[in-house]
C-alpha cells in the first residue's frame, strides 16, 4: 500500500495549535508580568506607608526637645547648623531595621518652632536606596490655664446669676489699671468638665462649655452664650514640686513677710505678705493650710508675686486674699496630688489661679460682689455661696505652658 500524502487539513490544524499556544503563552506571560508589577507596587506602597511612623518619630523627638530644652537647643545630640542663612538644629536617629529619620528645627527657642522631619526606609528592590517622606510641622505653646474654671469630674452650682465671663488685666480696653471692671468684659468665660456631671443651677456663662465624650450635663443652650461642645479631650497634669533649695521662711510680727525674692518653706498657717517687686515660691508642708490673710503688695505698678506649692492635706482660705495689682498672674496656688480638698470662704474676691487636679474645690459664703478673678482647675467644684468667675485672659500668654501642640501639618 502506498503512503498517503499529507492533507491541507493537517497543516491547518498545526497552525491553529501553534497560534493557540502562542496566544496562551502571551496571555500567561502578560498575567505574570501584571502579578509581578502589582507585587512591586504593593511592596513599594508598604514601604511608603512604613516611612510615616519613622517620620512621626522625628516630629515627636523634636517637639519633646523644644519643650524640655528650650533654653539649650544644642542639648541631647542636636547639632547647630545654618540653612539658607537661618540657624537650625538637626538630629538623625537610625533604627535596627535600617530606617532612620532626620529632623531639623527652625526657631528652636521661640514659642512657634518649625520642624521638618524626613523618614527614610530601605527601598525593597534597590540596595543602598531609600524611600522617604517629608513633613513640615509648626508648633505652638498650649497654655495650661485657658478657662474660667474646669473640673475633671463634677461641677455643681447653687443660686443664680452670671457665673463666668472674662476680662484681660494686660489690656486697657478690658480692664482698668489691671483691675477687673464690670463695664469692660468679654465672652471668653469658658467652662470645662472632662467627666461630669455638670449642673449650673440657675447660673449662666458668657463663654463656651466644653464637655468630655462621657460627661453628663443638665446645662441648656440658654445658659451658655457660646457653644456646648461634647468632644472635649484634654488632660490636666499633676503638679510636680520644683527641684530647688528651699529656705525656711522667717517670721516677723506673727506673720511671714517676704522682702527678698527666693524659694522658701513653711509648716504653719501664719499670714503671708509679699512686698512689692518680690517674687516668692513657697512650699507648704502643713497638711492643713489656712492663713487668715494673704497680701501681695504693689507700689507704682511694681507688684510682688507668690506661687504656693502645698504638698498634701487640705487648703482653706477663709480669710482675706488681697492681690493689689488685680492681676491673676501674681498669685498661683498649686496643690500637689496629695492635696484633696480646698475651701474658699473669704470676705473678698480671690484674685489668682487655683490649680489642683486631685482636689475638691468648695466655695462657701460670699457677698454679691465676691468672685474668683483668674481661673481654677480642680477635680470637682461645688459653689454654695454667691461667686462669679472672671477669667483673666492675660493668663493665656503669661501663664505656664502644658507643652507644644501641632498647629499645622504639611507633607512636602
Amino acid at each position: 500500500m502506498l503512503p498517503r500524502p499529507r492533507t491541507a487539513e493537517n497543516g491547518s490544524t498545526l497552525v491553529v495549535a501553534l497560534i493557540m499556544c502562542l496566544t496562551i503563552g502571551t496571555v500567561l506571560a502578560s498575567y505574570l508580568m501584571l502579578i509581578g508589577s502589582r507585587y512591586k507596587v504593593t511592596v513599594r506602597s508598604q514601604s511608603w506607608n512604613a516611612a510615616v511612623p519613622v517620620m512621626e518619630a522625628g516630629i515627636e523627638e523634636a517637639m519633646t526637645h523644644v519643650y524640655d530644652d528650650g533654653n539649650n537647643p544644642s542639648a541631647n545630640g542636636w547639632t547647630p547648623d545654618v540653612l539658607s542663612g537661618l540657624p537650625v538644629y538637626w538630629k538623625q536617629r537610625s533604627f535596627s531595621d535600617g530606617s532612620y529619620f532626620r529632623a531639623t528645627i527652625y526657631n528652636a527657642t521661640s514659642n512657634n518652632p518649625i520642624i521638618y522631619s524626613a523618614g527614610f526606609v530601605p527601598s525593597p528592590f534597590q540596595s543602598n536606596s531609600y524611600i522617604s517622606r517629608v513633613v513640615k510641622v509648626t508648633g505652638s505653646q498650649m497654655p495650661l490655664i485657658f478657662v474660667a474654671f474646669a473640673s475633671i469630674n463634677s461641677i455643681t452650682f447653687h443660686g443664680n446669676g452670671l457665673a463666668a465671663n472674662s476680662f484681660n488685666s494686660s489690656d486697657p480696653a478690658l480692664s482698668t489699671n489691671g483691675q477687673y471692671d464690670p463695664s469692660k468684659t468679654s465672652t471668653n468665660g469658658d467652662v470645662a468638665s472632662v467627666n461630669g456631671p455638670v449642673d449650673f443651677g440657675n447660673h449662666s456663662i458668657a463663654g463656651n462649655l466644653y464637655l468630655g465624650p462621657n460627661a453628663t450635663s443638665s446645662v441648656t443652650a440658654g445658659q451658655v452664650s457660646g457653644t456646648i461642645y461634647n468632644n472635649y479631650n484634654v488632660s490636666f497634669p499633676d503638679v510636680v514640686l520644683p527641684t530647688t533649695t528651699w529656705l525656711p521662711a522667717a517670721t516677723t510680727g506673727g506673720r511671714h513677710d517676704f522682702t527678698v525674692s527666693g524659694d522658701y518653706y513653711v509648716s504653719d498657717s501664719l499670714d503671708v505678705q509679699v512686698e512689692p517687686g518680690v517674687s516668692v515660691r513657697l512650699r507648704v508642708d502643713s497638711t492643713s493650710f489656712s492663713p487668715g490673710n494673704v497680701n501681695i503688695l504693689t507700689t507704682n505698678g511694681n507688684s510682688g508675686s507668690l506661687t504656693i506649692y502645698q504638698v498634701s492635706g487640705s487648703g482653706s482660705m477663709a480669710g482675706n486674699v488681697t492681690v493689689q495689682s488685680g492681676r491673676a498672674r501674681n498669685l498661683y496656688y498649686y496643690g500637689l496630688p496629695g492635696v484633696t480638698s480646698i475651701t474658699y470662704g473669704g470676705n473678698s474676691s480671690f484674685i489668682g489661679v487655683i490649680y489642683a487636679p486631685e482636689a475638691d474645690l468648695t466655695l462657701n459664703g460670699g457677698g454679691n460682689n465676691n468672685g474668683l478673678i483668674g481661673s481654677s482647675i480642680t477635680k470637682t467644684i461645688t459653689m454654695n455661696g454667691h461667686y462669679n468667675f472672671h477669667f483673666d485672659e492675660d493668663l493665656l500668654s503669661s501663664g505656664p505652658s502644658r507643652g507644644f501642640t501641632v498647629s499645622s501639618w504639611q507633607e512636602q
